[in-house]
């Protein structure tokens, strides 16, 4: 990203995430709605210089390069993978011309089988571990432990280097021995006292909208909405729960604001039932009008 040195501008202009930096064609790009536009020269609100923070596959290349500079670096990101040189057009050139470095975003952790690979070097290793999703540390051990394995499985041994601001973390630590059943031990006890899947299921509605009081004020009448039902059943370790209205981890993206209602229950025939009622209510609301309302269960994302 970057930020100006004098006044802390960070360009934000559609969604409330900054702007990427590509250097490949010195622009700003947002990951979210796809907006871009050239690097300004200086910053637009006081004339001051933006600096870059941050590190990205195109900054590690460069500095790869600067410390290999009779190596080749391969890299491998959405910038690099194109319809001309797709992801097996790269790896099998990596492959076939034995590329010392190959450098990459997650795309490079899973399912590659190269004999001759000793190395592994993970950067921000805990990037994942943090998100709002309650399958974050699930991810985080299973792409760790999917990376950690791409070296030594040929005749000569591997060795991987984990980078983490959190290295006295238990999932960095589990994926690194590659113990599977101790993470996964401790990880079922944190879902079951969190209510988490599979423990209960979880009903994500998320209402946007250009106006952000209007989507709040949705999301408020969809909680009113489901709590006659909700608290007379809520006693019991399966007792449903209703959360929010809160916002989403980015909450503008494109220019429409969004927030969530969470509702943790045992998915059946009456809580579905319910919540169609209540967002088919939420979408004939003639002051919900521009509003875009979507239920999903147990989100991925």
């Amino acid at each position: 990203m970057v930020v100006c040195s004098q006044c802390g501008e960070v360009p934000l202009p559609r969604c409330s995430v900054h702007l990427t930096y590509h250097s490949a064609n010195g622009r700003l790009m947002c990951h979210y709605c796809g907006y871009s536009h050239p690097l300004p020269p200086v910053c637009p609100q006081c004339g001051g210089r933006f600096q870059f923070v941050g590190i990205g596959t195109q900054k590690l290349q460069e500095e790869l390069q600067a410390l290999y500079p009779d190596t080749e670096v391969m890299r491998m990101d959405a910038d690099t993978v194109t319809a001309t040189h797709s992801h097996e057009v790269l790896l099998d050139r990596f492959r076939r011309k034995k590329v010392p470095i190959l450098l990459g975003t997650q795309m490079v952790a899973k399912g590659l089988d190269f004999p001759n690979v000793t190395l592994v070097g993970v950067v921000d290793g805990d990037l994942s571990l943090y998100a709002d999703n309650y399958r974050a540390a699930e991810r985080t051990f299973s792409l760790l432990t999917q990376v950690v394995g791409r070296a030594g499985r040929g005749d000569k041994p591997g060795r991987a280097v984990i980078q983490t601001w959190s290295p006295d973390n238990d999932v960095i630590n589990l994926a690194a021995r590659q113990d599977y059943d101790t993470f996964y031990r401790g990880e079922r006890e944190m879902r079951r006292m969190l209510r988490f899947p599979p423990f209960l299921d979880l009903f994500r509605i998320t209402i946007s909208g250009p106006e952000e009081s209007q989507v709040l004020r949705a999301c408020a009448v969809v909680r009113r909405s489901l709590e006659p039902w909700i608290k007379p059943r809520q006693h019991g370790p399966e007792g449903p729960e209703v959360l929010g209205p809160a916002p989403a981890p980015v909450l503008k993206v494109n220019n429409r604001y969004r927030y969530r209602v969470l509702v943790k229950c045992r998915n059946g025939k009456e809580i579905r039932a319910l919540l169609a009622q209540v967002l088919r209510a939420a979408q004939q609301d003639k002051a919900n009008r521009g509003l875009s309302i979507l239920m999903d269960v147990n989100p991925m994302d």
